[in-house]
Order: C-alpha cells, then sequence, then structure tokens
C-alpha cells in the first residue's frame, strides 16, 4: 500500500518526463493483463486471473471507443458493477478455472451487473418520492453512490481483518477503479490498469513463493528454503538438528490435531532463536537451525535457551466435550484441563574445511541421536 502511494505521488510530480513514454505506457496493458491472467491461472488464483480479464475487457473497449459515449447512468452501473465484482471477491475462495465454481463465478458477475442495474433503477424510478421524504439528507449522487462507499469500507476492513497481498490486492483494485470514474483526471487509464497488472503478477509470484518456501503448518522456512541458504553460506557455519521427544508416541495417545498444536509451538519457540540463528523446518517433527560464522560451542547458549523454553511451556490440551458445555459448565471445568509439556533433542556439528554442507548435516544428525540415546532433552555436539 505505501508502495503504491509513492509511485503515485511520483507520477504526479513526472507527468511531463512519462510524455516521452506516452506511446508504450498506452501499450502496455495488452500485454501486462493478459500475461497476469496466464501467470494467475497457472498457480490457481482464479480471482485475480478474473480481475484482470474484466480490467483487460473495459481497457479494450475504452480505449478502442467500442462503448462510444458513455452516459452517466451506464458510467455509473459499469462502475458500481465492478464495485460489487470486487466486493464479492475478496469473500470468496480461489478455485481452479476448469470446476463447477466458475461456473457460479459468472453467475456473480453477472448478478453484480444485474444489482447495479436495479439499485440505479430504483433511484431514478423512486426519485420523486425520495426526494420528498429525503431532500436534505441525500442528494441523488449521494444515493447512487451509497453502496460504493460502503463496499469500500466493507473490502478495507476485509483486507484489514484477513490480511494477505490478494486481499490487498483486490482493496487495490477497488481504490483504482472508483479513482477513474470519480477523478479520472488524477491518472490515466493506461497507468491504472498497468499498475494493476503489474500488482497482480507481484502478488501471484510472491505468494507462490512463500507457498515454495515456507511450511504451511508452522510458519517456519521450508527444506527448499534451508537448501537455498546453503548457497549464501561461508566456510563457518554450524548446524543444528532438533527433534521433539516421543512425539510419534504423543501423537497416537492426543492426536494429530493436539500433534500439530505441539509442532507450531515448537516451531514459534525454536523462532525465537537468538545469536543469529536461521530456524527451518526440516520435516515431520525435525528443525533445523543454522549458525552463519559460528562454531558450535558458541551455539550451545542459544540452543539451550531454545530447549528449557519449550521443556518449560505447559501445553493446555483442549477438551472436544468443552464445545458442547454452557459458558457456566465451561468456567467450573476450566481449572480442570489437563496440561502436557514435550521436549525436544538437539544436536549440534560444526562445519569442517573440505566437508559438504550434506556431511556436516550428517554429523549433526549423529549428535542428535546420541542425545537421545543419553536419555533425550539435551543438548550434544
Amino acid at each position: 500500500m505505501i508502495a503504491i502511494g509513492l509511485a503515485l505521488t511520483l507520477f504526479q510530480f513526472n507527468q511531463g518526463q512519462l510524455q516521452v513514454w506516452q506511446g508504450v505506457i498506452e501499450q502496455l496493458p495488452y500485454w501486462l493483463l493478459p500475461a497476469c491472467i496466464a501467470i494467475a491461472l497457472q498457480f490457481n488464483r482464479s480471482r485475480l486471473a478474473y480481475l484482470a480479464a474484466f480490467m483487460l475487457a473495459y481497457f479494450v473497449c475504452t480505449t478502442n471507443d467500442w462503448l462510444g459515449t458513455i452516459e452517466q447512468e451506464y458510467a455509473e452501473q459499469i462502475l458500481l458493477g465492478g464495485t460489487f465484482i470486487m466486493t464479492w471477491f475478496a469473500f470468496i475462495k480461489d478455485r481452479g478455472l476448469l470446476s463447477p465454481h466458475s461456473l457460479v463465478r459468472l453467475m456473480g458477475i453477472i448478478v453484480s451487473f444485474a444489482a447495479a442495474f436495479g439499485w440505479l433503477w430504483l433511484n431514478t424510478e423512486f426519485k420523486p418520492l425520495l426526494d420528498q421524504y429525503l431532500p436534505e439528507l441525500f442528494n441523488v449522487d449521494v444515493r447512487t453512490l451509497a453502496p460504493l462507499y460502503l463496499c469500500i469500507f466493507i473490502v478495507a476492513i476485509r483486507a484489514a481483518w484477513q490480511a494477505n497481498l490478494v486481499n490487498t490486492s483486490i482493496f487495490i483494485s477497488l481504490a483504482l477503479w472508483t479513482a477513474q470514474f470519480i477523478r479520472p483526471e488524477t491518472l490515466p487509464l493506461a497507468v491504472s490498469m498497468t499498475a494493476l497488472a503489474s500488482i497482480y503478477i507481484l502478488t501471484v509470484l510472491t505468494d507462490s513463493y512463500f507457498l515454495a518456501y515456507r511450511d504451511e503448518l508452522t510458519g517456519l522456512a521450508s527444506r527448499r528454503a534451508l537448501f537455498n541458504l546453503v548457497l549464501s553460506l561461508g566456510r563457518k557455519y554450524s548446524v543444528a538438528m532438533l527433534d521433539i521427544d516421543h512425539f510419534k508416541k504423543f501423537n497416537d495417545t492426543y492426536g494429530h490435531d493436539v500433534g500439530d498444536q505441539v509442532l507450531k509451538l515448537v516451531a514459534s519457540k525454536i523462532a525465537g532463536v537468538r545469536g543469529g540463528g536461521r530456524a527451518f523446518r526440516y520435516g515431520g517433527e525435525e528443525f533445523t537451525i543454522i549458525f552463519p560464522r559460528k562454531d558450535s560451542s558458541s551455539t550451545l547458549d542459544y540452543l539451550e535457551e531454545v530447549r528449557e523454553s519449550i521443556e518449560e511451556y505447559d501445553i493446555v490440551l483442549r477438551d472436544e466435550k468443552r464445545k458442547s458445555q454452557s459458558k457456566a459448565t465451561r468456567g467450573k471445568t476450566q481449572g480442570k484441563a489437563k496440561t502436557v509439556s514435550v521436549t525436544i533433542s538437539i544436536g549440534v556439528a560444526e562445519h569442517q574445511n573440505g566437508e559438504t554442507f550434506e556431511q556436516t548435516m550428517k554429523r549433526s544428525d549423529q549428535a542428535l541421536y546420541r542425545a537421545k540415546k543419553k536419555g533425550r532433552n539435551q543438548v550434544c555436539v
């Protein structure tokens, strides 16, 4: 959002220089919006694909005068129809294009324009009656554009409440869409469409990056990110392998839902490691911490802090029966909630000259095995 604001500000101060590139800018949406559609569909971001297609259709019709001279009522219908579409997209999920959901989305687009037409028709048809009862409070423009203001407010709340890149992109789309109709002199249409296409492409690529390099359950960097970091490591570093003690037995006893809670807790503690450590989820209940430019002895205090923070934390198990209890009964039984604790074992190894990363990791894994063999809940070198 801040970057977009700065970009728009720079545009206002450099309009003279941008006139040199006017011909190129006017052609950019014809290339970027179709590219955005292809990329969004490739990564199953159907909402952004639909929005890019909608913006492309509007841009093509407007720049080629296919819409002719649009009367005010039709301009407002297009404005409100697009607004309803974006507001609806802010609350639905991405689905594959070749699925029954595509028909639902197409029907939703039609319903959005029908709703815009119906609202404007009601305001026109009952204008004398509305003017009679609401002459001073609302003029016709406010009554006509009231859904627009309401939708902007709803989408803004949605983008703030459930913050993610797609919701933010939808809010920016709605803001620029509104500006094109209310203050068209602020920003040329080609610039707005180019900005939206760039935002959509960056959103899809950034989202895909996080899906590839972030573990969805714990939020830690994934194994792929770990081996990507290896490429930038120098000769001096240490590798720590961490494993939750008796996790399989814990999972069998309390269930996988509780096991996921434990993984999230342990990951949050590991993510807080000090000393410049970089935490990763290696797989299952195993985690890895890389300490660039540190020998193994320098990492022991930081690893002990992580081990102790996990050992001292009591996990309150959720009682499924509490969901069906009243608040009064739930309050009486809250004090009886069962708590458990988990521990981790840690093995750490320092990189040696002439050794590959895989060999260093194997030695840290061997140190982890020694920690488990000695009784678990400890750090071994």
